[in-house]
């Protein structure tokens, strides 16, 4: 199990052993249900197995010992239960991982509906900040240095963006990793009905294997994987961006901290200044499923033949902690971005401290307009962009102590350029392609 730092409760329950013998049981009663629909068991055995099987964690666990087998334990225990009559017809022609491959399905779907849940709310809080924040002016950054203006809500935008290409993929793959199968031991259906893994896999909302061997293959679960990982790493991305624009020098956001919040055992400071603890924590703990990635596709090559035990320790861990760690992340992503502090006054401090010579390609397209060869403009951009930045100057002064410029431009026409608002004239069109 994920260790309890990092887990939801309902992220909990849903990999608890308890809820994992649950669902075994779920589709050992759904295949006796399907038996009944085809004639193929007596009408009441499903029923009665479903009134009267009774099992505990403790108990399975015990048989385990024993037997050597978690799905035989399992078997054993909850058969002790159910009336004569419904014994010959529990786990009857099936093998141990048509119930545990189609358990697992349900398992999948549970942890996926709640992290389709958190992404729906780190969507909308983007969504709604990045409307608060449309025209707040901010300096674009490209390799880390000052490009030119942008929005702090056209930044948030894109991140809505993302996720919502997050939402779509998971809902669209569904069919292709909630997948079970009722097929037997090498995937023959030799002791099984086929029409029975169509019944049951419709009667527990997932999707039936179009063909399996003991196990279903294990592309259906390393893509699930890898759709969780993309997951983690957007929210790597965005939780890096906060930390940088949290920094002290740059200081344009900053986390929100608790009252009582200590950011350091040495330093008192740190209250004032605040770690931003928590985006580091979102940059942290999704990278664990880039190792379970790596493990997922290893489980995808390494089952020989029709089985073997390549994939089962390791799927002890991997569904399980990368399900609870992307749904913990997700959560707590969106309870930073909800009480982010965000300075809109230093964004603009920031856009104006390399005194204007971002707006040089403002001035070099101008230039061209009114005749000048583009290359020639762009060279003497260069230059005077340097001048104003080697020797602390606004750019606006070099622009007008120089007469290559002001043969071609007036004072008006270089205002336009040096404006940021120009930079937000299509601002109104992108948001309306989100329908805001």
């Amino acid at each position: 199990m994920p260790i309890k730092r990092y887990t939801r409760p309902e992220m909990e329950q849903i990999w608890s052993d308890e809820r994992k013998f649950q669902s075994w049981l779920n589709v050992e009663i759904a295949i006796l249900e399907a038996k009944e629909e085809l004639g193929l068991a007596p009408i009441g055995i499903a029923a009665k197995a479903k009134q009267n099987a009774r099992f505990t964690v403790g108990a399975i666990e015990e048989r385990e010992k024993e037997v050597g087998h978690d799905l035989m334990a399992f078997v054993q225990v909850v058969s002790e239960s159910l009336p004569p009559e419904v014994r010959p017809y529990f786990h009857a022609g099936v093998t141990s991982y048509d119930t545990e491959d189609t358990a697992l399905a349900i398992l999948l779907r549970d942890s996926t509906d709640l992290i389709e849940l958190e992404l729906n709310g780190l969507s909308q809080t983007l969504k709604d900040m990045a409307l608060k924040y449309k025209y707040t002016l901010e300096i674009g950054r490209t390799h880390g240095v000052h490009a030119e203006p942008i929005t702090f809500g056209l930044k948030l935008l894109n991140w809505h963006d993302e996720i919502e290409r997050h939402l779509i993929k998971l809902r669209n793959n569904r069919p292709y990793f909630l997948v079970g199968k009722i097929s037997g031991a090498v995937g023959t259906y030799a002791n099984i009905d086929p029409r029975i893994e169509q019944i049951v896999c419709t009667k527990l909302g997932i999707y039936p294997a179009n063909i399996s061997t003991q196990i279903v293959s294990r592309d259906c679960h390393s893509l699930y994987i890898f759709l969780l990982t993309s997951i983690g790493s957007s929210l790597e991305k965005f939780a890096t961006e906060i930390r940088n624009l949290h920094r002290t020098e740059i200081r344009e956001v900053q986390e929100p901290s608790r009252e009582k919040q200590k950011g350091s055992s040495a330093m008192p400071h740190k209250k004032a200044l605040p770690n931003p603890v928590a985006s580091e924590n979102v940059c942290s703990l999704p990278r664990t499923s880039k190792g379970y990635l790596i493990t997922a596709l290893e489980n995808q090559a390494l089952c020989w033949h029709e089985r073997s035990l390549d994939n089962s320790a390791n799927e002890r861990i991997t569904f399980s902690d990368a399900a609870t760690y992307i749904h913990y992340s997700l959560w707590r992503f969106i309870n930073v971005l909800k009480d982010l502090k965000v300075y809109p006054n230093r964004m603009l401090e920031n856009l104006n401290l390399t005194r204007g010579i971002i707006f040089s390609e403002d001035v070099m397209l101008a230039l061209a307009k009114k005749g000048m060869n583009r290359e020639d403009a762009h060279t003497l951009l260069q230059e005077l962009t340097l001048q104003s930045w080697d020797k602390g100057l606004e750019f606006k002064e070099v622009l007008l102590a120089d007469s290559r410029i002001t043969a071609t431009l007036s004072e008006e026409e270089i205002n336009t350029c040096l404006d940021p608002q120009s930079h937000l004239k299509n601002i109104d069109q992108i948001f309306a392609r989100f329908g805001i």
